[in-house]
Protein backbone atom coordinates (compact mmCIF):
# COMPACT_ATOMS: atom_id res chain seq x y z
CA UNK A 1 0.00 0.00 0.00
CA UNK A 2 3.07 2.26 0.81
CA UNK A 3 4.51 1.25 -2.61
CA UNK A 4 0.96 2.47 -4.48
CA UNK A 5 0.80 6.00 -2.49
CA UNK A 6 4.20 6.59 -3.30
CA UNK A 7 3.71 5.99 -6.78
CA UNK A 8 0.50 8.04 -6.35
CA UNK A 9 2.22 11.06 -4.98
CA UNK A 10 4.95 10.65 -7.95
CA UNK A 11 2.20 10.42 -10.51
CA UNK A 12 0.09 13.52 -9.29
CA UNK A 13 3.44 15.51 -9.01
CA UNK A 14 5.02 15.01 -12.60
CA UNK A 15 1.64 15.53 -14.10
CA UNK A 16 0.90 18.73 -11.79
CA UNK A 17 5.20 20.15 -12.99
CA UNK A 18 4.34 19.32 -16.63
CA UNK A 19 1.16 21.37 -16.57
CA UNK A 20 3.29 24.58 -15.74
CA UNK A 21 5.94 23.72 -17.57
CA UNK A 22 5.22 25.11 -21.14
CA UNK A 23 2.95 28.62 -20.34
CA UNK A 24 1.08 29.71 -24.01
CA UNK A 25 -1.22 32.04 -24.77
CA UNK A 26 -3.76 30.48 -24.81
CA UNK A 27 -3.79 29.74 -20.76
CA UNK A 28 -4.85 33.73 -20.76
CA UNK A 29 -6.38 35.29 -19.28
CA UNK A 30 -5.83 33.35 -16.08
CA UNK A 31 -4.48 34.71 -12.73
CA UNK A 32 -3.04 31.55 -11.89
CA UNK A 33 -1.48 31.09 -14.98
CA UNK A 34 -0.51 34.62 -14.90
CA UNK A 35 1.15 33.62 -10.88
CA UNK A 36 3.26 30.87 -12.52
CA UNK A 37 4.45 33.09 -15.42
CA UNK A 38 5.20 36.26 -13.21
CA UNK A 39 7.09 33.98 -10.74
CA UNK A 40 9.26 32.01 -13.47
CA UNK A 41 10.15 35.61 -15.39
CA UNK A 42 11.04 36.80 -12.28
CA UNK A 43 9.16 40.23 -12.66
CA UNK A 44 9.60 43.78 -11.16
CA UNK A 45 9.59 45.51 -8.75
CA UNK A 46 11.98 43.46 -6.70
CA UNK A 47 12.15 40.14 -8.93
CA UNK A 48 10.10 38.46 -6.40
CA UNK A 49 7.27 37.27 -9.12
CA UNK A 50 4.70 40.22 -8.37
CA UNK A 51 3.04 41.64 -11.00
CA UNK A 52 0.90 44.26 -11.99
CA UNK A 53 -1.88 45.37 -14.87
CA UNK A 54 0.65 46.08 -17.05
CA UNK A 55 2.60 43.20 -17.42
CA UNK A 56 -1.00 41.75 -18.04
CA UNK A 57 -1.57 44.28 -20.77
CA UNK A 58 1.81 43.11 -21.69
CA UNK A 59 0.55 39.45 -22.11
CA UNK A 60 -1.79 40.27 -24.18
CA UNK A 61 -0.37 42.51 -26.58
CA UNK A 62 2.88 39.85 -26.85
CA UNK A 63 -0.08 37.14 -27.76
CA UNK A 64 -2.53 39.26 -30.38
CA UNK A 65 0.68 40.63 -31.43
CA UNK A 66 0.29 44.16 -30.88
CA UNK A 67 4.28 45.11 -30.47
CA UNK A 68 3.76 48.47 -30.43
CA UNK A 69 1.80 48.29 -27.63
CA UNK A 70 4.57 46.54 -25.81
CA UNK A 71 6.66 49.15 -27.33
CA UNK A 72 4.70 51.43 -25.37
CA UNK A 73 4.11 49.94 -22.18
CA UNK A 74 8.16 50.17 -22.20
CA UNK A 75 8.69 53.71 -23.40
CA UNK A 76 6.34 54.74 -20.90
CA UNK A 77 8.01 53.26 -17.98
CA UNK A 78 4.62 51.02 -16.86
CA UNK A 79 7.08 47.91 -17.58
CA UNK A 80 10.84 47.32 -17.46
CA UNK A 81 12.62 46.09 -20.40
CA UNK A 82 13.88 43.22 -18.98
CA UNK A 83 10.32 41.78 -17.63
CA UNK A 84 9.18 42.22 -21.23
CA UNK A 85 12.49 40.40 -22.36
CA UNK A 86 11.03 37.13 -20.12
CA UNK A 87 7.83 37.55 -20.56
CA UNK A 88 8.42 36.87 -24.69
CA UNK A 89 10.99 34.69 -23.96
CA UNK A 90 8.85 32.51 -21.65
CA UNK A 91 5.60 32.67 -23.92
CA UNK A 92 7.98 31.97 -27.34
CA UNK A 93 6.95 35.12 -28.67
CA UNK A 94 10.18 36.82 -30.67
CA UNK A 95 10.16 40.48 -29.33
CA UNK A 96 13.36 43.09 -29.96
CA UNK A 97 13.49 45.55 -27.16
CA UNK A 98 13.65 48.55 -28.00
CA UNK A 99 15.31 51.47 -26.03
CA UNK A 100 13.10 54.09 -24.47
CA UNK A 101 12.79 57.47 -26.21
CA UNK A 102 13.85 60.75 -24.59
CA UNK A 103 9.85 61.30 -24.41
CA UNK A 104 9.41 58.19 -22.45
CA UNK A 105 12.07 58.89 -20.06
CA UNK A 106 10.63 62.17 -19.72
CA UNK A 107 7.46 60.69 -18.73
CA UNK A 108 8.79 58.03 -16.44
CA UNK A 109 10.76 60.56 -14.71
CA UNK A 110 8.19 63.51 -14.35
CA UNK A 111 5.65 60.55 -12.93
CA UNK A 112 7.70 59.30 -10.42
CA UNK A 113 8.44 63.06 -9.27
CA UNK A 114 4.98 63.61 -8.97
CA UNK A 115 4.17 60.65 -7.11
CA UNK A 116 6.98 61.59 -4.87
CA UNK A 117 5.27 64.73 -4.42
CA UNK A 118 1.85 63.04 -2.86
CA UNK A 119 0.22 63.05 -6.34
CA UNK A 120 -2.13 59.32 -6.54
CA UNK A 121 -0.55 57.58 -9.57
CA UNK A 122 -3.31 57.91 -12.02
CA UNK A 123 -3.24 61.98 -11.29
CA UNK A 124 0.53 61.34 -11.73
CA UNK A 125 0.38 60.04 -15.25
CA UNK A 126 -2.12 62.22 -16.44
CA UNK A 127 -0.07 65.13 -15.64
CA UNK A 128 3.06 63.78 -16.96
CA UNK A 129 0.96 62.90 -20.08
CA UNK A 130 0.49 67.04 -20.35
CA UNK A 131 4.32 67.54 -18.87
CA UNK A 132 5.64 65.43 -21.51
CA UNK A 133 3.33 65.44 -24.50
CA UNK A 134 1.82 69.31 -24.30
CA UNK A 135 4.44 71.11 -22.58
CA UNK A 136 2.54 74.92 -23.34
CA UNK A 137 -0.75 73.71 -22.05
CA UNK A 138 -1.91 74.92 -18.82
CA UNK A 139 -1.18 71.60 -17.04
CA UNK A 140 1.85 71.25 -19.23
CA UNK A 141 3.38 75.19 -17.32
CA UNK A 142 1.75 73.76 -14.15
CA UNK A 143 3.48 70.54 -13.65
CA UNK A 144 6.81 72.19 -14.78
CA UNK A 145 6.53 74.84 -12.19
CA UNK A 146 5.87 71.94 -9.32
CA UNK A 147 8.85 69.88 -11.11
CA UNK A 148 11.32 72.94 -10.04
CA UNK A 149 9.76 72.74 -6.41
CA UNK A 150 6.96 75.74 -6.71
CA UNK A 151 4.87 74.80 -3.97
CA UNK A 152 1.73 76.33 -4.97
CA UNK A 153 1.94 74.69 -8.39
CA UNK A 154 2.02 71.58 -6.66
CA UNK A 155 -0.87 72.59 -4.07
CA UNK A 156 -3.07 73.00 -7.43
CA UNK A 157 -1.70 69.70 -8.85
CA UNK A 158 -3.09 67.75 -5.66
CA UNK A 159 -6.24 69.43 -6.19
CA UNK A 160 -7.09 67.17 -9.25
CA UNK A 161 -8.15 70.25 -11.63
CA UNK A 162 -9.87 69.08 -14.36
CA UNK A 163 -7.36 70.37 -17.19
CA UNK A 164 -5.14 67.83 -15.92
CA UNK A 165 -7.06 65.08 -17.01
CA UNK A 166 -5.70 63.43 -19.87
CA UNK A 167 -8.69 62.60 -22.87
CA UNK A 168 -6.92 59.13 -23.84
Amino acid sequence: MKKITSLLIIGVTLVSTSAFAGIKCSDFPSVDKMEVLSKKAGLSPDGDGSFTRYHEDVVKALCSGDMKEVTSSINAGYVEAKDVKAISKILGKPYKVKARTESGKSFGYSKDKFISMGLYPIDADNIAMYYTKKPSSRCGVLAKQALEGNPEAISKLKEQPDYCTWKY
